[in-house]
């Protein structure tokens, strides 16, 4: 199965600016998106991401074993979030360099933990986690259905400078 995710660079844009912003006691900072899907042929999925949404600075623990710890708060908002708005939801953070990033064995675990809770309130939905750098991104789907999280073979940036990124 080929997934590729395509998003507007004003809402890149948008993502690196918020997580760039410090906070009191996070290392970094992580937020969502929401998505719409459509499927393609044959045998694909595109992923459209159309709002960004931050997790509030009361929302994440004081964990200094990790960059980011989200609280339950956060995934409770973004669980209501996707229910209400009939979306597929998508977590973002960033790795602060350039080239393609990749998820460390905390981002992995973790996201395993928790992605697959979106399907509690959108079951026939993908859910997925993206890791941006400066410069790239990629990323994992969790598709309905299965046990183990797909890579994101592809994105595509529209806006000026259009950019592709395949994986």
């Amino acid at each position: 199965m080929k997934i590729n995710l395509r998003m507007s660079r004003k809402l890149l844009l948008q993502i690196h600016q918020d997580l760039a912003r410090p906070h009191p006691f996070a290392f970094e900072r992580v937020g969502f998106l929401a998505c719409k899907v459509a499927e393609t042929k044959p045998l694909g999925v595109t992923v459209f991401p159309y709002q960004y949404l931050q997790v509030e600075d009361e929302d994440y623990l004081n964990d200094v074993g990790v960059g980011a710890m989200m609280g339950p708060a956060a995934i409770r908002k973004a669980l209501q979030f996707a229910y209400k708005s009939d979306v597929a939801m998508f977590h973002a953070h960033i790795h602060d360099h350039y080239g393609p990033p990749w998820f460390s064995d905390i981002d992995l675990r973790e996201t395993n933990n928790f992605v697959p809770d979106f399907w509690h309130v959108r079951p026939t939905f993908p859910h997925g986690a993206l890791i941006l750098s400066r410069d790239s991104l990629s990323g994992l789907c969790w598709m309905p259905g299965r046990q183990k999280p797909l890579r994101i073979s592809g994105f595509n940036i529209v806006g000026f400078p259009m950019t592709f990124i395949r994986q």
